[in-house]
């Protein structure tokens, strides 16, 4: 591709450049701890599922540091889904990309770089390392796929990047999306309708950020429908050469509906009829994806628990009920995929229990055991919690970690006791809101 060519496309993803201001719209909670690192040599590198607001991070980044005073021309913005760059995508196209860009815009001087979707290129991470070794550029990556990203910068950029996941919104941010701010519990009490209504809506059609912007029901569902299909056949089937598209889907569709049940290879291989390896490879693509996530089951030895099965989740509630075979009584697993997704935020090691008494969620920080959730979603109506919801908490565990324990709830706070052990009952959207 000629120069022209290419400053063309470039001065379309750049038009700062001329007017030096960008539209970077709400801001994420993820914007500070991003530009904490704008001045340092390491990769920033930002990775989560399609459509989950990576670019317009990035974006708000470039604004401030435009805010900082330095040259808007100072900045290069490389949107790699470019169309017109699809027939071309390796290393030599990011060569003739920063070739052009130091030629006809900024030919010297500090530059930050922001590449975006950077795994379409093969082999990036070299180009990348080769430059940070050679000039003063700070470089930002996005991108869609967990384990392509982890093993090129595992490779090639051990020790030389600072890695964030994006998420679709968190409650707190959806509020914020919908003009609610909530800082302290005195908001939460004066604003609890509107918040429980507006959870309402977060249940069933997530936190995609442009997803939560549209202003009709049908406009929701068809961007969200657009999503899935996007994700299975850009993400999934092109990248990892999947011919046999309809057992995928069928066993995205199926993992979806199955939210927060535990389930495990040999019964998938068997309810789809396909070998151990093609559902071990389909899993481990739809997580890849991030479409879903894994919640294994907690176990002192390791071994128990890889063969102890797992809890699939969804990344986003609203994705799920699009695709997803609906009931009447789906709420309660609709309500654990949100705070499934919460501490997949807040905490590296989150597990779930199954011996004998199920605890939903238990969160392990070093070595030590610090909470045990379980999440009893009943009708606000109800006041005695059932025996069931509780007695995973009197379990000893080993070692003698002492954890706190949770119940979260539709509507209910208290802190009770059930056979010697303090339980904090904790409404749910004000848990999402801790």
């Amino acid at each position: 591709m000629n120069s022209s060519k290419i400053l063309e496309i470039l001065s379309a993803y750049n038009p700062f450049w001329i007017s030096g201001a960008i539209d970077a719209g709400i801001p994420r909670d993820l914007l500070p701890a991003c530009c904490a690192q704008v001045q340092s040599k390491e990769v920033l590198v930002l990775k989560g599922i399609r459509r989950s607001g990576k670019s317009t991070l990035m974006n708000q980044v470039i604004q401030e540091l435009l805010k900082t005073g330095i040259l808007p021309t100072a900045v290069l913005r490389v949107n790699l889904e470019e169309p017109l760059f699809a027939s071309e995508y390796s290393i030599t196209l990011l060569e003739d990309i920063y070739r052009t860009y130091r030629e006809r815009v900024y030919p010297e001087g500090k530059c930050w770089v922001f590449l975006d979707e950077i795994q379409q290129v093969t082999d990036w991470e070299s180009w990348v390392r080769g430059r940070q070794d050679t000039e003063d550029i700070k470089f930002f990556v996005t991108g869609s796929s967990a384990s392509i990203l982890s093993r090129e910068i595992g490779t090639k950029l051990t020790g030389r990047n600072v890695t964030f996941e994006v998420f679709p919104l968190s409650f707190i941010e959806y509020l914020r999306f919908n003009d609610v701010d909530v800082r302290t519990e005195l908001d939460y009490f004066n604003k609890k309708t509107t918040i429980r209504n507006l959870f309402h809506e977060y249940l069933m059609y997530g936190g995609f950020p442009e997803v939560t912007l549209k202003k009709t029901e049908n406009e929701k569902k068809i961007l969200l429908k657009s999503y899935f299909d996007d994700i299975l056949y850009r993400d999934i089937v092109s990248r990892y050469e999947i011919r046999d598209v309809t057992s995928l889907r069928n066993l995205a569709v199926y993992l979806l509906t199955q939210v927060a049940r535990p389930t495990n290879i040999s019964k998938l291989k068997k309810n789809f009829s396909i070998s151990q390896d093609k559902t071990e490879s389909y899993i481990s693509a739809l997580l890849e994806s991030y479409l879903l996530f894994q919640i294994t089951s907690f176990s002192y030895s390791l071994k128990h628990s890889m063969r102890s099965g797992f809890k699939p989740y969804a990344i986003d509630n609203g994705l799920r009920n699009r695709v997803a075979f609906s009931f009447s009584e789906d709420t309660g697993w609709q309500v654990e995929n949100v705070i499934a997704c919460f501490l997949r935020q807040q905490y590296e090691e989150v597990y779930f229990s199954k011996n004998g008494n199920e605890i939903d969620f238990i969160v392990k920080e070093g070595m030590h055991i610090r909470r045990r959730i379980q999440v009893w979603y009943d009708d606000i109506s109800v006041r005695e919690i059932p025996s069931r919801e509780l007695a995973g908490f009197i379990i000893p565990l080993q070692g003698g970690d002492n954890p706190e324990s949770i119940l979260l709830t539709n509507d209910y706070e208290d802190v009770i006791e059930y056979d010697g052990i303090p339980i904090r009952c904790i409404p749910v959207v004000k848990y999402l809101l801790s």
